[in-house]
This record gives structure tokens, sequence and C-alpha cells, in this order.
């Protein structure tokens, strides 16, 4: 499939390895200059290097999304930069523990929820503001087949479950803006997951 995404500019969230990584180097070798972000700068650095190789603009910027400002920060940057987001990848996941839905903290549920849902949802709120002021956009959601069949993470599954539930409210309600939302459940993918 020979899929051009010249011109366009894409953000993906939790790109310094594994999936969004992945995602980050896919959209490049289509085209599209890429914004990465993730907590940690200096592994998000090494990901802007293979993008810039690839003859595409890179911009790493660190952020954590579950937190307000920095999530602002993130797109005000992004937005300073390049003017606008055609292409937002909702990547950034985390699950700390595998215990019991009887064991589960409630600092970690609140933790998992913060990053996998609301972290998310709020992203994809400023985003789509901006999409909508340049005619549209494409946001995607990485769910997991945890949110469809949940197996030994209960937290994690609600939290890719209520993903999947957000895809189709902001999809349904932000069509009129012509921004297409979608999700993906990717399976268990051998990966750093922290």
């Amino acid at each position: 499939m020979n899929v051009s995404l010249e011109d366009n500019v894409a953000l993906v969230t939790g790109a310094s390895r594994g999936i969004g990584k992945a995602i980050s180097l896919g959209l490049a070798r289509a085209g599209a200059d890429v914004v990465i972000a993730s907590r940690k700068l200096s592994d998000l650095q090494k990901v802007a290097d293979e993008i810039a190789s690839l003859g595409r603009k890179a911009l790493a910027l660190p952020a954590h999304i579950a937190k307000t400002e920095e999530r602002n920060t993130l797109v005000n940057k992004v937005t300073d930069t390049f003017g606008r987001i055609d292409i937002l990848v909702n990547n950034a996941g985390f699950n700390p523990v595998m215990d019991s839905a009887l064991d589960i903290d409630e600092r970690v549920w609140d933790v998992i929820m913060n990053l996998n849902l609301k972290g998310l949802f709020f992203l994809s709120q400023a985003v789509a503001r901006l999409m909508r002021q340049h005619g549209g956009g494409k946001i995607v959601n990485v769910s997991s087949v945890e949110g469809i069949t949940p197996t030994i993470l209960p937290v994690y599954s609600i939290s890719k479950a209520g993903i999947i539930m957000a895809t189709k409210v902001m999809a349904k309600e932000w069509a009129q803006y012509n921004i297409r939302v979608n999700a993906i459940a990717p399976g268990l993918t051998k990966t750093r997951f922290q």
C-alpha cells in the first residue's frame, strides 16, 4: 500500500521506543514531519535522529501527558514550530502493576487512569480544537486487546476499554469538523514498557 503523508505534521506520544517509535518512523517514511513526545528527552533524541535520517523534520519534546501544564506546553510548542497538527497518535500508556481487581491500590488506579485515559482525552481535545480551525485532521488512539478481553491486567484493561469508548465519542462528535478518530488494539507486543 502506497500512502503519502507529504506536508503533514504528526504528533506521536509514547514515541521513544516500541510501538510509538515504529509508528513515528512509519509516518516519516510516508512523508510526514514528526513531533515525538515522551517523558525522557534522551530516549526521544535517538528516534528524532532516525526520523531526520529519512529526510523528514523531527522535533523531540519531553512531556508527561497526564500533567495539564506539560500537555499544554507540548501543543503550544508544536504549533509554534509547525503551525498545525494534522495527525495525532495517542500511544503513551502505562501499567506499573499486575495486582488483581481485589488488591489494586487507589493511588495506582489514579496513575494508570490519568495517563492512559485522562491524558489521552484532554490532549485529543486540545489538538482537535486546532484541527477544527485548520479544516480537519486524524486522531489514532492506541488501545489494546486488553480493552476488549481482559486477562491479568485489570486496571490497564479498564483504561484501554475506556479508550475505545472515548474514541467512539470523539469520532461521532468531531466528524462534523472533518476530524477522523479511530482506535487500534494491538495484542501482546514484546517491547520495553517503562
